[in-house]
């Protein structure tokens, strides 16, 4: 594909606990940034101290990054941010009305070049399930959390919008795009229709302390993993290129299962002993390309050159 007519887009929930390897765990997400070089980035639980640790990196300085405020640093434990290396224009963030622990959305125009039409970028985390009980889900505040976020991003011509939806297929209704589409997709499963569910998965519930039991029986690993990580797009002017996950290497550190009235000196020496191997993040990055067709009639809307209206109302 000609990089000129592609954009390159990745999204990561870096997982906000400090307290495991973060700079060790922050350096490999780095590495990934590193390797892929997506013009923007949307990323979820952001720390003030992962913060710190991605401006201390060289790649940080390729990249406008959108608003943090002072505030919001000194009283939100996570947040998201957006990177971009095109500048940003017309940024804005809102807060969900349901919302009982500040979740919100945040959005913002990127103008590629002069060949290359507007594309209006948003990101979000939205309401995480609180752990067991069923009543803790939390799925009809993130179902309409999801809804109006399509709904107020609609208006704009080309959409992506990526993020930690904390979807579960299992649990969640379909995830609420406009009837008939509208002209928006699911970027994986419209360019991976036919991929299982063991390639597609994008959290392990296997770090969750609280993983479900339920009279001594706890769930099988691969029932533990959603494909909580999501790119929806609206694209007139575009067409979904490629999209990969990444992120599921090992850090080189690894975690061995207790054994039952064995001591952590005993179970280090038993290398029969399962392990987890620690990654970047509980959670794999998402990385997607959107290519601009050398045939107008390719992408979904008509040419942008006829039909662009640059009305500050649009969003």
């Amino acid at each position: 594909m000609d990089p000129k007519k592609q954009i390159k887009f990745m999204t990561y929930n870096v997982w906000s606990r400090e307290d495991v390897a973060v700079y060790t765990r922050m350096k490999a997400v780095g590495s990934l940034v590193q390797k892929h070089k997506p013009d923007v980035i949307f990323f979820q639980e952001i720390t003030p101290y992962i913060l710190r640790i991605f401006q201390s990196f060289a790649w940080w300085k390729d990249y406008h990054c959108s608003e943090v405020k002072p505030e919001e640093q000194a009283t939100k434990l996570q947040f998201c941010l957006m990177l971009s290396k095109i500048p940003m224009e017309n940024p804005a963030s809102w807060k969900f009305t349901n919302t009982s622990t500040g979740r919100g959305y945040m959005e913002a125009d990127i103008n590629p070049a002069t060949s290359l039409p507007f594309i209006h970028i948003a990101t979000t985390q939205l309401e995480s399930p609180s752990g067991p009980p069923a009543a803790q889900t939390r799925s009809m505040e993130r179902y309409a959390q999801a809804e109006h976020a399509v709904a107020a991003l609609s208006s704009a011509r080309n959409v992506v919008l990526g993020g930690d939806m904390s979807w579960d297929d299992a649990v969640d209704m379909p995830f609420p795009l406009p009837p008939g589409s509208g002209g928006w997709a699911d970027a994986w499963t419209a360019l991976r229709p036919n991929a299982s569910c063991c390639v597609s998965y994008t959290y392990d519930g296997i770090w969750n302390e609280d993983v479900t039991v339920f009279n001594g029986f706890a769930a099988e690993a691969p029932s533990l993993r959603r494909r909580s990580d999501r790119f929806v797009c609206k694209l007139r002017d575009y067409k979904l290129g490629s999209i990969e996950l990444i992120g599921n290497e090992s850090i080189g550190i690894q975690y061995l299962k207790l054994q039952k009235g064995m001591s952590h000196w005993d179970t280090f020496l038993n290398y029969g002993a399962p392990a987890l191997h620690l990654r970047p993040s509980c959670h794999l990055g998402v990385v997607l390309t959107v290519v601009l067709p050398d045939d107008p009639s390719q992408a979904t809307g008509q040419n942008w050159m006829d039909s662009w209206d640059d009305d500050d109302n649009d969003y």
